[in-house]
């Protein structure tokens, strides 16, 4: 069994002036890569008794590779921290990922959940018997008590039945979605549930397999399916496409109905994604494609990490990660943040862009999702640096921004530990203001070692610099370190600069800061370790203040060693 370490931060009381700030929470649970079996957080859920519900994939060491299959768990905790429960749903078949969470208006907790019975539970993405592949998949909505076990469950038997166009790239190995049913996220509308999931088929060893057809339902609290609709979508992809379904907010509730955005690309229009219009009897209103705004390059760009947000002006927050084919730049992966005019009554083509950021750095980036504040603010969440394989020193980044995209604040996060390397999975703005972030990490140095963890931040952790180090964030990172020829220093702060020390103390380069990545040439720079500073004499980006202590002219905000090979 895993190892576990689980540390709690104290409730932190700091005093600034006469204002009292808030708590801060971390739950990390250590394990290693060698386990027969693990777990990893995915995506926190605060309940409306303040508690909060995370939900986790379970894995069982697979005897092909070094892979696992997922199995639904949930985590529990209280609003200060403390573990409540936790409870693990094991079945001997295969799950389509991390259960979700939903309330009904008395408060009652339930999960939803999809499997299939006729694969191997140990294994990715085989099936126990090719000669005669599971055509049954089983989704199911299951009530909760405060110890998170079991008291009702209601399951709907789907036959697996139909296929239309699939390429032939993977004749040889059915994907890991195949033959089953994947669970699109489901909302609570007017204490009902409202819900999609997407049929898979193959029969091995011949195609065709992958995404086939789109079911929308409305049910109960007990069960009973009020309303299904189906639809054949000529979806291009493969089984495992399914896996951009798992953990993703893609439906939600219009002035029509409901919208639904498709992570697959058609086929038969332009290869383009689309969006999906239901109205409130789920049928079919209208099908809109989107694509990319300001592609990376004139190649086929991929849109992947694809999450969504609806505001509370009838448009649609949309983050993504935006990859090129393009063989000469096999590391542009960029975090893009959008807001989408997806009104069902526009004109225009393609769903328009009314506005969005980019962010990116030297190696493949990862959104993790956005939330809303009280003030229509928003958190946006996303790992820099994280690279195809893992092995970079990642840079967990947590954004707040104005209705217009205008930086706040930029604040940087990470493990505990000098060569760790996280990558953020879910975010929540909580009800007081706050963020939950989770995350998981590994050591660079000693690979086996892993983490999988939620932190809870105050709001007040957003306001200020000596708020945000009292919290473990940091205004401003250096990467790649370590590095040869460029040392890039990120921050958001404006009306700053940046000083580099050798190691005997002397200042080899300085430089105002003008943009949101200071580029500083070390080619000519020996080889060894150096000491970068980050002066501040404003306030920096809007509200977010200075600390105290001054050295100069300005303000020591952030300090770093930094290697260069």
């Amino acid at each position: 069994m895993k190892k576990l370490r689980i540390y709690i931060l104290l409730a932190l009381l700091i005093l600034f002036g006469a204002k009292a700030f808030g708590q801060v929470w971390e739950q990390s649970y250590e394990w290693h890569f060698s386990d027969e079996e693990e777990f990893d957080m995915v995506k926190p859920n605060e309940t409306s008794s303040g508690n909060i519900v995370v939900s986790t994939n379970h894995y069982y060491k697979c005897g092909w590779g070094d892979f696992y299959a997922p199995h639904p768990a949930l985590k529990m905790f209280a609003a200060d921290g403390s573990e409540l429960a936790e409870n693990l749903y094991f079945k001997p078949a295969y799950y389509g990922g991390h259960p979700h969470i939903i309330e009904n208006t008395n408060g009652e907790l339930y999960m939803m959940a999809s499997y299939t019975p006729d694969h191997d539970y140990t294994s990715l993405n085989y099936f126990l018997n090719y000669d005669n592949p599971p055509d049954e998949g089983i989704y199911g909505l299951y009530k909760l008590d405060d110890q998170l076990n079991i008291v009702e469950a209601y399951e709907h038997h789907i036959k697996i039945d139909t296929s239309e166009y699939r390429d032939q790239q993977w004749e040889d190995v059915p994907l890991e979605q195949c033959g089953a049913l994947v669970l699109i996220p489901p909302i609570v509308d007017d204490d009902k549930i409202v819900g999609a999931y997407v049929k898979t088929y193959s029969r091995y060893p011949t195609n065709p397999h992958g995404p086939d057809s789109l079911f929308a339902f409305r049910m109960d609290f007990e069960g009973n399916i009020l309303d299904q609709q189906g639809f054949e979508l000529p979806y291009m992809g493969s089984g495992g496409s399914c896996r951009h379904l798992l953990g993703r907010e893609l439906l939600f509730k219009s002035g029509n109905g409901y919208i639904f955005y498709c992570p697959f690309r058609f086929v038969d229009d332009g290869n383009l994604y689309h969006v999906v219009y239901l109205d409130h009897d789920l049928n079919i209103l209208k099908v809109r494609p989107y694509k990319k705004i300001d592609p990376l390059s004139q190649f086929d760009d991929i849109m992947q990490g694809i999450k969504v947000k609806r505001s509370r002006h009838n448009t649609t927050y949309f983050t993504v990660e935006i990859a090129s084919n393009n063989p000469a730049k096999a590391t542009d992966y960029d975090v893009r943040l959008y807001e989408l005019d997806d009104d069902i009554d526009g004109t225009d083509p393609y769903i328009p862009s009314l506005q969005y950021i980019t962010r990116t750095s030297g190696d493949l980036d990862w959104p993790c999702g956005m939330d809303l504040l009280d003030d229509n603010s928003l958190y946006f969440a996303y790992t820099l640096n994280m690279g195809f394989f893992s092995n970079l020193d990642s840079w967990m980044m947590i954004e707040h921004l104005s209705p217009g995209f205008d930086t706040i604040s930029t604040l940087y996060y990470d493990h505990e530990g000098e060569r760790i390397h996280s990558a953020a999975t879910g975010i929540l703005a909580t009800k007081d203001g706050g963020l939950l972030l989770v995350y998981q990490s590994k050591n660079l140095d000693n690979t086996n070692q892993r983490w999988t963890t939620v932190t809870k931040f105050p709001a007040e952790a957003f306001v200020g610099i000596e708020e945000a180090h009292e919290n473990g964030l940091k205004v401003a990172i250096a990467y790649p370190n370590p590095g040869k020829d460029v040392l890039n220093i990120r921050t958001g702060l404006k009306d700053a600069w940046v000083e580099v020390y050798d190691m005997s103390g002397r200042m080899v380069y300085r430089q105002d800061i003008t943009e949101n990545v200071t580029a500083i040439n070390t080619t000519d720079w020996s080889e060894g370790a150096y000491v970068w500073k980050v002066y501040a004499s404003g306030g920096g980006p809007s509200t977010l203040r200075p600390g105290s202590a001054t050295t100069g002219s300005g303000t020591l905000v952030e300090t770093g060693k930094w290697i260069k090979e």
